[in-house]
C-alpha cells in the first residue's frame, strides 16, 4: 500500500471517528425539540455558538475553503505546482466529505434563514461531487492524473490485447466476450442515459466476470486459481479501458456540463458562508480566541 493511500485511510478514520464521537455524545441533545434544547446540560457545548458547536463550524468551514486549493493546483496558481493531480483530487474529495459532516454537526441539525441556502448549496456540492468523481474515473488517465490522448489510449489497448493473446493464450472468441462485458450497446447515450449505462455496466460487470472465472476454472482444471485470477484482473482492466475508449466522446462533454452545474453551488455556498462568518464576528461571537 502506498504512503498516499495510508495517509488517506488515517485521515478518513480519524475524521469519521471524531464525528461519530460528537454525534454519540450529542445524540440525546440533537433529538430534542428546538424549544427544549436550552434546558439541556449539553446546550452550552453543542449549540452552534457553543464550545464544540462553534469549533466544529470553524473546522468544517476551513475544510470547505481548502477545497479551492485543488482548483488552484489545476491552474498552477499560488505557486502550487507540486504533487500528482490524482493525490490533490483525493484530498479534495476528503475535504468535500468531512467538511459538510462537521458543518452539519455545527448546525446541531437546526436549519433556517439565509444560512440554510449555504448549507443546502454545500450539500448539493457534496452530492454532485460524487457524480463528478464517477465521471472523472471514466476518462483514461496516466498515473499522475493527466488525460491520455486517443493515440495513447489506442497504444495501451493494443498492448493489453497483445498480453492477453501472447502471454495468456486468449482466443478471439474470448476477446469478443470481453467486448460484450464492456456493455457497449448504446454508444450514443447522453446525459442521464449515459450515467445509467455506466452504472448498469458497473453493477453487472463483476457478476459476468465471476461467471467467466468459473468457466475458465472448469475448462482449465490444471491451471492454478491464482493464475486465472491474474488473467481475470487483466480482463477487467481491458473491459474498463474498452468502455472508456468507446464512450470517451460522450463522457467528456458530460463532464464539462457537470462542471457548469457544480461551480455555481460552490460559489453560493462560499458567499453566504462569508456573510455568516462576518455577521457572527460583528455580533461579538467568539470561540476560544
Amino acid at each position: 500500500m502506498s504512503v498516499h493511500k495510508t495517509i488517506l485511510i488515517i485521515l478518513y478514520a480519524t475524521g469519521f471517528l471524531f464525528a461519530l464521537m460528537v454525534a454519540a455524545k450529542g445524540l440525546g441533545y440533537y433529538v430534542l425539540p428546538i424549544g427544549q434544547r436550552p434546558f439541556s446540560g449539553l446546550h452550552r457545548t453543542l449549540k452552534p455558538g457553543g464550545l464544540w458547536g462553534h469549533g466544529l463550524g470553524i473546522l468544517g468551514s476551513s475544510m470547505l475553503l481548502l477545497l479551492f486549493l485543488y482548483s488552484a493546483r489545476k491552474r498552477n496558481v499560488l505557486g502550487l505546482r507540486f504533487g500528482k493531480m490524482s493525490y490533490w483530487l483525493n484530498i479534495h474529495i476528503f475535504l468535500g466529505i468531512m467538511g459538510p459532516v462537521f458543518v452539519t454537526l455545527h448546525t446541531a441539525f437546526k436549519f433556517g434563514g439565509i444560512v440554510s441556502v449555504s448549507y443546502f448549496s454545500m450539500t448539493a456540492v457534496m452530492l454532485s461531487g460524487f457524480i463528478g468523481r464517477y465521471l472523472y474515473v471514466q476518462i483514461p488517465r496516466t498515473l499522475s492524473g493527466d488525460k491520455l490522448t486517443i493515440r495513447e489510449i489506442d497504444e495501451k489497448d493494443k498492448l493489453m490485447t497483445r498480453v492477453l493473446v501472447e502471454e495468456h493464450g486468449v482466443n478471439p472468441k474470448l476477446l469478443a466476450r470481453i467486448q460484450t462485458i464492456a456493455g457497449l450497446g448504446s454508444k450514443d447515450a447522453k446525459g442521464f442515459a449515459l450515467l445509467w449505462l455506466l452504472a448498469k455496466n458497473d453493477l453487472t460487470r463483476r457478476s459476468k466476470l465471476r461467471a467467466l472465472r468459473k468457466q475458465l476454472l472448469k475448462k482449465n482444471r490444471n491451471l492454478p486459481a491464482q493464475k486465472i485470477d491474474r488473467l481475470l484482473a487483466l480482463m477487467n482492466e481491458k473491459v474498463l479501458l474498452t468502455r472508456k475508449k468507446a464512450l470517451l466522446s460522450s463522457i467528456q462533454p458530460l463532464f464539462h456540463y457537470w462542471h457548469v452545474a457544480h461551480k455555481p453551488f460552490a460559489y453560493v455556498m462560499l458567499i453566504i458562508m462569508f456573510m455568516h462568518v462576518a455577521l457572527t464576528i460583528t455580533f461579538g461571537y467568539r470561540w476560544i480566541f
